[in-house]
C-alpha cells in the first residue's frame, strides 16, 4: 500500500453504493456490474422546470448508461418520466442537445473537481496551497465508487465517441488536454526529478489506467476497483521516489517545513 492513510478507506467500502461494491464471484463465469442498480425516478404530473430538468437528466443518464446514444431515443426518455415525447420538447430542443446537457452538467462537475482536489492538498505555514497528485488519482477512484451509474455513462459514451460522426466525439478527444490544463493551473509537490513533460506522461498514464481499470471494474462486479488502484499506484508512483509526495499527510508541519520549493512551478520559476 502506497500511504499508511489509505488503509482507512479500504476499511469503509461498506458505505459505499450497493451498486459499487464487490460482489461474490459466480462461479462459472464473471457477472457485470449492475450499475444502475437502486436507480429509480419518481413520476410526477406537476413539477417546477428545475425540478423536471433534473428528472430528465437523471432518466437521460440511465437510458445512456445502457443503451448508448445511438440507441437512446427521446420517446425513451418520455417513456421514463412519464410524459409524452411532444412535452418533451418543452424543455430540449433535440436529442443532440439533450447529450450535451448531459455532457455539461453531470460527469465533469465543478463537485467532482472540489472532492479530487480538496484532501489531495495541504497549506503549509507559510499559506502556501499545493497539491498531492498520488492523492488526487485515489480521489478520483473514491468519487467514481460514489457514482457507478455515471461511470457507466462515461464509459459507454466515450466508445461510441471514437466515431468522428458522433456528437461527442470532440467532447472526449478533447477532455484529455482540458483536465490536463486544470492540472497545470495547480501547485504540485512532486519529486525532484519530475518535470513538467515527464509529469505530463505520467499524467496520462494515470488517467489511462484508470479508465480501463473502470471498464473492467464494470465488467466484473468480483473486481475491486479501490483496492486494484491502490496497488497500480505502487506502479505508477513507486514509493523509492514518491516517498514524501504522495499524500498530504506525509507533510511535516514543522515552522521551517515550507513546501513551495518542492512544487513544480516553484522549480521552473527558479530554472
Amino acid at each position: 500500500m502506497s500511504v499508511a492513510a489509505w488503509n482507512r478507506f479500504l476499511q469503509e467500502q461498506d458505505n459505499w453504493p450497493a451498486a459499487s461494491r464487490v460482489n461474490s464471484p459466480t462461479p462459472y463465469a464473471v457477472q457485470a456490474r449492475n450499475a444502475l442498480a437502486g436507480k429509480t425516478f419518481e413520476k410526477k404530473k406537476r413539477m417546477s422546470q428545475e425540478e423536471r430538468h433534473l428528472q430528465i437528466l437523471q432518466a437521460a443518464v440511465k437510458i445512456l448508461a445502457t443503451k448508448g446514444f445511438w440507441g437512446m431515443s427521446l420517446q425513451d426518455i418520455a417513456d421514463e418520466i412519464g410524459i409524452t415525447e411532444a412535452a418533451l420538447y418543452h424543455y430540449i430542443s433535440s436529442k443532440d442537445d439533450l447529450l450535451n446537457m448531459v455532457l455539461s452538467e453531470c460527469y465533469d462537475t465543478p463537485d467532482a473537481d472540489e472532492y479530487n482536489a480538496v484532501t489531495a492538498g495541504v497549506t503549509d505555514n507559510d499559506g502556501h496551497r499545493v497539491y498531492f497528485y498520488p492523492r488526487y488519482c485515489l480521489n478520483i477512484a473514491l468519487y467514481n465508487l460514489q457514482r457507478p451509474e455515471l461511470v457507466q455513462l462515461y464509459s459507454v459514451l466515450n466508445g461510441e465517441a471514437l466515431s468522428p460522426m458522433h456528437p461527442a466525439h470532440s467532447f472526449f478527444i478533447g477532455r484529455h488536454m482540458r483536465n490536463w490544463e486544470m492540472i497545470g493551473s495547480m501547485n504540485w509537490v512532486l519529486p525532484p526529478d519530475v518535470d513538467e513533460e515527464r509529469f505530463y506522461d505520467l499524467y496520462t498514464l494515470a488517467m489511462s489506467a484508470m479508465d480501463g481499470l473502470q471498464y473492467r471494474w464494470l465488467g466484473d462486479d468480483s473486481l475491486n476497483l479501490l483496492e486494484e488502484w491502490i496497488s497500480i499506484s505502487d506502479i505508477i508512483f513507486p514509493p523509492s521516489e514518491w516517498a514524501g509526495y504522495t499524500d498530504p499527510s506525509e507533510y511535516d508541519p514543522a515552522p521551517d517545513h515550507c513546501l513551495l520549493p518542492m512544487t513544480l512551478s516553484a522549480r521552473q520559476q527558479t530554472a
